[in-house]
């Protein structure tokens, strides 16, 4: 593996592990391992500073995202230019162990992971970095003027959540085995290469291990979507907290 390849989807996020997958020769997220079983392929830049993601799994109730675009989304950058203009987006990386600057985080309770809005944690003078508002507090006053859903339609009674025996009993049906290889990237002329210089198998998910993960801030959901595209809600993790979901791991290269 440690040479050079160049990438099998050229200008696509996905090129790194699907270039894995075809170097294997395999179909995506059809691997098998003898004594392992079937394996879930995931890849890490060796001087990436983003977090691994682990799965997409949408809130509940359904359609709770459209919701929340708008109730809480702001103008999309990319508004009146590339995209129509009235298309909103609505990003949160959020964690259990704090509050963002928009007053999101994580809560956890017996029986669900909550996705939570608390407008007294707003960093209300603190200047909006999209540059859509002034503040974040002027982005609540917006915000708090709209209707059809107002936030607090919401995230009353039935706030965004997920159920945790099924969150969990996803986590184990799809990472319970996971292969994860880390790599270095380059580009020639404007082709992108990869060299994967090394790989860990995981086994035996640690389902007890997840709330201590939450609350480290090792472990967060990330919310992706505009008007017209939902990229897709995430789980993610700090990939050096990874080992720790894990009863079992081995280095193969």
């Amino acid at each position: 593996m440690g040479i050079w390849h160049r990438g099998t989807h050229q200008g696509n996020d996905s090129n790194p592990g699907n270039t894995l997958e075809s170097l294997l020769g395999i179909s995506e997220n059809n691997l098998r391992i003898p004594d392992f079983g079937k394996i879930e392929i995931k890849v890490y830049e060796s001087e990436g500073s983003s977090l691994l993601t682990l799965f997409h799994k949408e809130p509940l109730p359904r359609a709770t995202v459209p919701k929340l675009l708008k109730a809480c989304g702001w103008k999309h950058q990319e508004a009146g230019k590339r995209y129509k203009k009235d298309e909103k987006s609505f990003r949160s990386t959020t964690y259990s162990h704090r509050y963002t600057v928009r007053g999101f985080t994580i809560g956890l309770t017996a029986d669900r992971i909550e996705f939570v809005f608390n407008p007294l944690k707003i960093g209300m003078k603190e200047a909006d970095e999209t540059g859509v508002y002034r503040t974040y507090g002027a982005w609540f006053n917006d915000i708090n003027g709209r209707k059809n859903p107002h936030f607090s339609d919401v995230f009353k009674n039935h706030s965004p959540h997920w159920d945790r025996a099924k969150f969990s009993e996803v986590l184990r049906a799809k990472l319970d085995n996971t292969l994860c290889c880390i790599y270095e990237e380059r580009k020639v002329d404007t082709r992108e290469e990869f060299k994967y210089i090394r790989g860990y198998l995981f086994s035996g998910f640690l389902e007890e291990k997840l709330e201590k993960l939450f609350g480290s801030g090792d472990v967060c959901i990330d919310f992706d979507a505009r008007t017209r595209h939902n990229h897709g809600t995430k789980l993610r993790i700090d990939y050096t907290a990874l080992p720790h979901l894990f009863a079992k791991s081995k280095q193969l290269f």
